[in-house]
């Protein structure tokens, strides 16, 4: 599992800069850059939405890859020890990203 830190405060499973959810997907098929990724688990928090179902943060996190060629994708899995998910008050999957991805042709 990766260490998952996340700075999207916007999205309904973060609770102290920790996300509720035991697994992410990162999309970012083409990706060169990691502003061209995005966290695609993001669910924008909105005022009367449930809580996540989960409530309890987790660090650790199943992260399931689709950034082909940042250099952590394993078999679409990331191996990267460590990971941040960024997007600040994100409305939409595709204002995060990972801030971890590295591409092989750097």
């Amino acid at each position: 599992m990766t260490r998952l830190d996340c700075t999207v405060g916007s999205c309904l499973y973060n609770k102290e800069q920790c996300c509720c959810k035991d697994n992410i997907e990162v999309a970012g098929d083409h990706a060169k850059h990691s502003r061209e990724t995005c966290c695609e688990s993001f669910r924008e928090r909105t005022i009367g939405a449930a809580q996540s179902g989960v409530e309890i943060p987790t660090k650790n996190t199943e992260v399931v890859c689709k950034a082909c060629d940042c250099t952590f994708n394993e078999d679409c899995r990331c191996t990267a020890k460590h990971i941040g998910i960024a997007g600040g008050a994100a409305c939409d999957c595709k204002d995060t990203e990972c801030a971890t991805f590295r591409c092989r042709c750097e």
